[in-house]
Formats: C-alpha cells, sequence, structure tokens
C-alpha cells in the first residue's frame, strides 16, 4: 500500500464582484477545496459554482489548478491536512455527493427585484421562515470539510502521525 499523501487546503479567490444581495456585510470570498498532487503545487481543484439565482442551482466542479497563489484572485490558502493519495477519488466521490447550494432566488417581474425563493421558484410566505443565502463558502465550510473530517479521509494532523 502506497503511504503517498496529498496536503489538502481550503483556498480562498476574490471575486469578480460582491453580491448586493447577500446579508453579510463582509467581504466575501470564492472558497474551494484544493488536493496539492503535482510537484510544482498544483493539483484538483473541488468546489461548487454557479449562481444561485439559476434554475439548478450551483454545481460541484472538480478540475485541475495550478498551485493556488500563482492562479488570478488568489487570496489566502489555508492547510486542512492530508489524505492518502490512494483515497483521492473517494475524496471526489464524498464531495460529489454533498448537493450543492440550490436555488434560492427568482427575479420578481412584477416587483422588478431578485426576491429570496425555495429551491422550486415559489417565493416564501409571510409567516415562513427564509434562510440565509448559501454559496460556496457555506458548502465547503459548513459541509465540505466537516464531511471529509468525519469520513476519516482527512487527517487534520498528517497522515504520517495517523499511523
Amino acid at each position: 500500500m502506497s503511504s503517498e499523501a496529498f496536503n489538502v487546503y481550503r483556498v480562498e479567490y476574490e471575486l469578480g464582484f460582491q453580491d448586493p444581495l447577500m446579508e453579510q456585510p463582509n467581504k466575501r470570498y470564492h472558497n474551494v477545496i484544493f488536493i496539492e498532487i503535482d510537484a510544482d503545487g498544483g493539483g484538483r481543484k473541488l468546489q461548487v459554482t454557479g449562481a444561485i439565482g439559476d434554475l439548478n442551482g450551483m454545481v460541484f466542479l472538480e478540475e485541475q489548478g495550478l498551485k493556488p497563489e500563482n492562479s488570478d484572485g488568489f487570496w489566502k490558502k489555508s492547510y486542512l491536512g492530508q489524505i492518502q493519495a490512494i483515497d483521492h477519488e473517494k475524496v471526489v466521490e464524498l464531495l460529489k455527493g454533498i448537493d450543492p447550494p440550490s436555488r434560492q432566488r427568482i427575479f420578481d417581474t412584477t416587483t422588478l427585484a431578485w426576491q429570496k425563493c425555495k429551491p422550486d421558484g415559489t417565493l416564501y410566505g409571510p409567516k415562513e421562515a427564509v434562510p440565509a443565502y448559501r454559496k460556496c463558502t457555506e458548502w465547503t465550510l459548513e459541509e465540505a470539510i466537516p464531511a471529509l473530517l468525519k469520513s476519516g479521509l482527512l487527517h487534520p494532523h498528517g497522515v504520517a502521525s495517523q499511523t
């Protein structure tokens, strides 16, 4: 069995523009799980992308990525731990299995403004609780990273310390 391990990071990238409809006043960044596979620091980006106003919401995407620090818009890289190299595809499948953020808003032609909506496009009623928007940051921090930790595939202190 191979003892090769890959470092895993949460990487944040500058957004082209901030979403003016987000309730949070803080600057937001696009969040990605990055698995460093290549000797030059490149690897695989695992993320959700798209728009919460699209009919199907956001989608999961896996793609080759440059060393994050060499990528346009790079902001910050945070070490999460390591995975066994042989577990790379298991990690991809695990994250693919986490539902990406669904449709959460619709353009209301009667008010000519974006309105929060349910995934099916219906508007919330006056007495219904309206959840906060969920995007890549929430998917990464509240779902993807906890799922990786719970699965035992991600070793926060490194693979070598687990043996």
